[in-house]
């Protein structure tokens, strides 16, 4: 079977998740080539696979306090990439194509006719069963119907509202790792600027408190008072999170899964107008997760003097996953997949 795997390049978390499915797919049996498209370019991670096609298609851009700035975003868009992208990535001679939220695979597939699957947080957002919070229903499927359509979809979320939703991918070195507590907290907030969060985390009430924050501008460690200010890096990120006390950060599912799944306090900061975000923040504060509108620093000084009372379980679902994607009905091109 040959498969093209679509992976949205907006964010770390897309690339952390469908770094552990592509590296199960690439053990399989039936799965004979593997070949990976990246769009978008705001994310920071290294990839540790060969990328056959990327292009710069569709971003969210940020201002300086929380908010995604629209025209910024609409005057990046690079939609004459995309054009190109559908005429020159020979979609029809995969059998099966895979998109982790990437709109090029899936309009890709859609106009040449070649079977594919859907997978990411949104996609549990179009269930009959997902809880009502503000509307999202009706918005989270024309968002969806729109940027990515997918027939056959696999969603993900903090709890399986339907039988497509799964629980969140938590990369294995997460997963299979020992935790710590070294009186620290882990700040990862994108969309403000570095000098915003240090002005906020600097008010008097946390002279006796320690921040690591990780930074989209730096490319080198930094202290500034209370603030240890570092560049993303995946490693250091890693030992980290297993190393602090609590998380604050924006309301992208794949960090907040990763803290909920260590058992590590969380505060949850999402992105003005970014909607799943929002969602994710409202199905959250039901959990018992404290978040705020924006980051302000009394609302963290209440929130550090909790004690963390939120304790979730995510059983390992990456096999069921990937189980769920090859079992997507294909064209009759001869292949088959194993029992």
């Amino acid at each position: 079977m040959k498969i093209l795997f679509g992976i949205q390049a907006t964010g770390n978390g897309h690339i952390t998740r469908s770094t552990e499915i592509y590296k199960l797919l690439k053990q399989h049996p039936d799965v004979e080539q593997l070949d990976v498209l990246i769009s978008g370019g705001q994310a920071k991670m290294s990839l540790p696979f060969e990328v056959n096609y990327q292009y710069k298609g569709l971003s969210f851009y940020y201002g300086k306090k929380g908010k995604i700035s629209i025209l910024k975003s609409i005057g990046k868009a690079n939609f004459l990439s995309i054009s190109i992208a559908l005429m020159k990535v020979p979609f029809r001679e995969y059998d099966l194509i895979i998109s982790d939220y990437e709109p090029i695979t899936l309009w890709g597939a859609k106009i040449a006719g070649v079977p594919a699957v859907g997978i990411g947080n949104m996609y549990s957002m179009t269930s009959k069963n997902f809880p009502k919070v503000g509307g999202s229903s009706k918005a989270s499927k024309f968002i969806t119907k729109m940027m990515c359509p997918a027939k056959n979809k696999i969603g993900m979320h903090f709890q399986k509202f339907d039988d497509f939703i799964f629980y969140p991918v938590i990369r294995g070195e997460i997963r299979n790792a020992p935790t710590s507590d070294k009186n620290f907290t882990l700040v990862y907030l994108n969309s403000y600027t570095d000098e915003h969060i240090v002005k906020e985390l600097s008010a008097p009430q946390f002279s006796h408190r320690k921040f690591v924050v990780y930074s989209k501008e730096k490319t080198t460690t930094t202290s500034i008072g209370n603030c240890l200010i570092k560049p993303l890096d995946n490693d250091t990120f890693t030992e980290d999170i297993l190393s602090c006390s609590g998380v604050i950060t924006a309301g992208g599912f794949q960090t907040i899964s990763e803290a909920l799944y260590l058992g590590k306090k969380l505060f949850v900061i999402p992105i003005k107008k970014q909607f799943e975000q929002n969602s994710n923040a409202k199905i959250l504060e039901q959990m018992g997760v404290d978040t705020c509108k924006e980051l302000n620093a009394d609302c963290i000084e209440q929130w550090l003097s909790k004690p963390n009372n939120v304790q979730v379980k995510f059983d390992d679902d990456l096999q069921n996953i990937v189980d769920a994607i090859l079992k997507t009905p294909l064209r009759k091109r001869g292949y088959g997949i194993a029992a």
